[in-house]
């Protein structure tokens, strides 16, 4: 028989602490090999009993989850992380995911698809259930920054007049860097940035750099119309 999966469980909460305990050790394939109550313990775990999942909470006193993961990271890329916690928010689900988290359940999901879950992230599946999954796509298509990036690509990718080097330029102009911050962002001098400025400014029509910003914000806002107009009339 192979050697039962290693879970350590990093909940603060006592009693759900203990339940975890109780469920996973009732499985034949598993066993807790560790519990901690924030991640500072959860770090010396690791380190006392080479877990082979992390089941990670996310609110926690002295070193939270989402810290306690990006630490773990630094010191090993391939442990299984599964973040358990009751906040269905989307910031915990971007920023857990993205300092390395392998999947995502929610506290409340039934036991047995829990277990499941533990097994197959530690079998390198993704975890996302679908409310989390909507959330997420929910996000992305409401979030500014993200969408300020995307609508930019697509005005840059359906013919405009602007070079190549003039895009990642532009991309700043449109965050509101100063000439100098645009320069040391691209490692060019301010004259470079200066001289390229003037010729978008010819290509734009306009004089400064508030009436360039107004233009292109004005170009990729139409651009959104016309996409959603023909889409409509699809």
């Amino acid at each position: 028989m192979d050697q039962p999966l290693k879970v350590l469980i990093v909940e603060d909460d006592e009693l759900l602490r203990s339940g975890l305990e109780l469920i996973i050790s009732s499985e034949a394939d598993m066993e807790v090999c560790g519990a901690a109550r924030n991640g500072l313990e959860a770090l010396q775990c690791i380190e006392a009993s080479s877990p082979d999942i992390v089941l990670m909470d996310v609110q926690m006193p002295e070193m939270n989850g989402l810290a306690c993961i990006s630490e773990i990271r630094k010191r090993d890329t391939e442990l299984p992380i599964l973040i358990l916690t009751t906040f269905n928010e989307e910031e915990y689900i971007f920023q857990g995911l993205a300092n390395g988290a392998n999947g995502y359940v929610l506290k409340g999901i039934d036991f047995n698809k829990l277990i499941q879950a533990i097994r197959d992230t530690v079998n390198r599946q993704f975890i996302l259930p679908a409310e989390v999954a909507a959330k997420v796509a929910r996000y992305a298509s409401t979030n500014s920054d993200f969408m300020k990036d995307q609508r930019l690509k697509h005005f840059f990718e359906t013919g405009t007049a602007f070079s190549k080097s003039e895009q990642p330029i532009l991309a700043l102009l449109l965050k509101r860097y100063s000439i100098r911050e645009i320069a040391d962002t691209l490692f060019l001098t301010e004259g470079t940035i200066k001289n390229k400025l003037s010729n978008i400014y010819n290509k734009l029509g306009v004089q400064n750099r508030q009436d360039a910003i107004r233009s292109l914000e004005n170009s990729i806002q139409n651009q959104v119309y016309s996409s959603q107009e023909t889409g409509r009339m699809k």
